[in-house]
């Protein structure tokens, strides 16, 4: 099992497509492959290795980083300009909505927007 935090991206090197997966704390620590899931295994083995080597040769090795995870309470201020809450309003009224719903629904639909596209 990896410890530290990577990510994994696809590179071109001379005409060969290949994948990466580097470490995002131990230096030079990387794994390559046909697909993400042989540069992943192959990542692991290394950072086994570079954690071995390091321990050996009395290198400091980082501590793995511990993210907390964000807690979101579903509520939010919002400002916007007069006009477009007016439109916002209207809009809203004429789905039979609340404003809030509304809004709801427009945020969802940038984010699937925007989500397709990544």
């Amino acid at each position: 099992m990896i410890k530290y935090p990577f990510r994994v991206f696809q590179t071109e090197i001379e005409g060969h497509v290949f994948w990466i997966a580097k470490s995002g704390y131990l230096k030079g620590c990387v794994g390559q492959g046909d697909n993400p899931a042989d540069a992943i295994a192959e990542l692991q083995e290394n950072e086994e290795a570079w954690l071995e080597t390091a321990a050996e040769i009395g290198m400091s090795i980082p501590e793995i980083p511990v993210e907390p995870m964000e807690e979101f309470s579903g509520k939010m201020t919002l400002r916007l300009a007069p006009f477009v809450h007016r439109q916002a309003a209207i809009c809203a009224k004429k789905e039979g909505i609340s404003l809030n719903q509304y809004i709801n629904n427009a945020v969802v639909s940038q984010n699937a927007l925007i989500s397709a596209t990544m």
